[in-house]
């Protein structure tokens, strides 16, 4: 399969994540734009990291949430399909962790150069008087969490799926061992 074909198969197979990670990254965006109000309630609780004495790093909720989920899970999952497509192979260990590597740097990339270019061009500022887009200062950071923890988002939805899919066929049995059937 080529490369133009490999990436339209991985985009249309995987457009249910692509949805959903769009809708999560466009909630606060869209509260924002309603309310005129900067401050999203939940999601701006300021969690802070210390880097060193003199430097103390805010991140917020919705920094984390954003950078986990959108570009770098996502990428992931796409990123494993569209390599899978390439060698026309399942992967599974270690090549299944590199594929989801590949594919949140390449998502991150491309997000991150979406941002500089609506920074550099498009910065009108929003409703609430400050930038729309994010500062040069958290492209460094939109990399390096595609590079190490974005990749293992997938595998922990995956292990929360398989155990909530236990619970509920568990429950199902417990709930059918009830039932008497008519002799």
């Amino acid at each position: 399969m080529g490369v133009v074909e490999a990436a339209i198969e991985s985009l249309n197979k995987n457009k249910k994540s692509i949805l959903i990670g769009a809708i999560i990254y466009l909630l606060p965006v869209l509260y924002r734009f309603i309310t005129k109000n900067s401050v999203v309630p939940i999601l701006d609780t300021t969690l802070v990291f210390r880097h060193s004495d003199s430097q103390i790093i805010p991140i917020n909720l919705e920094t984390l949430g954003i950078m986990f989920l959108i570009p770098g899970a996502v990428g992931a999952v796409v990123g494993t399909t569209f390599l899978e497509n390439i060698f026309n192979r399942r992967f599974t260990g270690l090549e299944k962790y590199m594929a989801r590597v590949f594919g949140s740097i390449v998502f991150a990339f491309a997000w991150t150069t979406v941002q500089f270019f609506g920074f550099l061009f498009f910065n009108p500022p929003g409703p609430w008087g400050s930038s729309l887009w994010a500062s040069p200062d958290t492209y460094a950071r939109n990399l390096l969490v595609a590079l190490l923890i974005a990749p293992l988002v997938p595998y922990v939805i995956e292990f929360i799926h398989k155990m909530m899919k236990r619970w509920v066929h568990a429950e199902l049995n417990r709930d059918l061992r009830h039932v008497k059937t008519p002799s």
